[in-house]
């Protein structure tokens, strides 16, 4: 069993808002599709994400989810979630609940 779940909204309309609901900390970083594609890149998950550029969720125990820092909103929950957000030139992180998609 993969470490991932790819989450992907399913929606007709590109733009909208992506929201996470119960968000106890998040995380914008640097890495961007230059350094996911690297041999000696510096992504955490490169190694292990099925693709580049996808909605994940990651799923079980991360032993590197705590060796970046984060931007904290509260405690984690029993409840929390851990989600990825690979764009073309930064990933967005997050903590949370949930997620929901809501079209333009």
């Amino acid at each position: 069993m993969s470490l991932f779940s790819k989450t992907r909204p399913i929606f007709e309309e590109a733009w909208g808002t992506l929201r996470f609901v119960g968000c106890s900390r998040w995380r914008w970083d640097s890495t961007n599709d230059h350094e996911w594609y690297k041999v000696d890149g510096h992504g955490r998950y490169s190694d292990v994400a099925p693709r580049w550029g996808e909605f994940y969720e990651l799923m079980g125990p991360d032993p590197d989810r705590d060796a970046v820092s984060w931007e904290k909103i509260g405690a984690d929950t029993v409840s929390s979630r851990h989600f990825l957000y690979y764009f073309r030139d930064e990933t967005l992180e997050f903590m949370a609940e949930e997620w929901s998609f809501i079209p333009s």
